[in-house]
């Protein structure tokens, strides 16, 4: 393997399209590859790995009930962590992502993307969703703690073949080869990566407690409690 292979970027799509072609995962992929040329032209070689989460519905939702993970499932989640470079991408559904996208997300563990740049990308049939990349894909990604490009894009259906839409898909990936190019990951996990605590938070992770059974049952623990103490009797609207 030669030294362009060793230091090759992957700039990874993550879409929660679920259409056959998905204009979710078309508007991710331009963006990505748009990046690669971006990169390219600067000497960086890098390639796209697209992740499509409708092949995975099935997987993610048995994590999010059981906790368990299975093998292909385990491999999307590790070529995200690994990636220089993330698209996050998905159809809007009732004003924000769709409830696939934020379950894959809830199962990552919360260190997945720390540090790494990340461009924010909806679809919906309406403009009225304009906003969601930049209020819930946004706060999504800065709990993650990712650095996110400073322009986000949605596209609702008037927009497809516009120049608008070519222009904020050519901006954004300038915006995040300029961050790979920069190593930006890297460089902020070198100057301050000590200060952060390497997370386990996630059900890809997370270990069975006392209370929970190998299925994922929790045993009752009210017994615990005493729910007749000033305390809890204030705490539901009675003093």
């Amino acid at each position: 393997m030669n030294h362009a292979e060793t230091n090759r970027r992957h700039i990874t799509v993550v879409s929660a399209g679920v259409g056959e072609p998905s204009t979710t995962t078309k508007l991710a992929e331009g963006i990505a590859e748009r990046t690669v040329v971006r990169l390219r032209d600067q000497g960086i070689a890098a390639q796209v790995n697209v992740i499509e989460l409708k092949n995975l519905a099935q997987d993610i939702s048995t994590a999010a009930v059981s906790w368990k993970i299975t093998p292909q499932l385990q491999s999307a989640l590790d070529i995200v962590s690994q990636s220089d470079a993330l698209v996050a991408a998905s159809p809007v559904f009732k004003a924000s992502y769709s409830g696939l996208f934020k379950s894959f997300w809830d199962i990552a563990q919360q260190d997945a993307v720390l540090g790494m740049p990340v461009a924010v990308v909806a679809t919906g049939g309406s403009e009225r969703h304009a906003l969601v990349p930049d209020t819930s894909m946004r706060s999504l990604f800065a709990f993650l703690r990712a650095v996110i490009v400073p322009t986000g894009v949605m596209a609702a259906t008037v927009d497809w073949g516009s120049p608008g839409l070519v222009d904020r898909q050519t901006r954004v990936a300038g915006e995040l080869a300029s961050l790979v190019q920069a190593d930006i990951r890297r460089t902020l996990l070198a100057a301050v990566g000590e200060h952060y605590s390497s997370s386990e938070d996630g059900l890809a992770s997370q270990p069975v407690s006392d209370d929970t059974h190998a299925d994922g049952e929790v045993d009752d623990v009210s017994q615990d409690f005493d729910f007749d103490s000033s305390l809890m009797r204030l705490a539901a609207g009675g003093r």
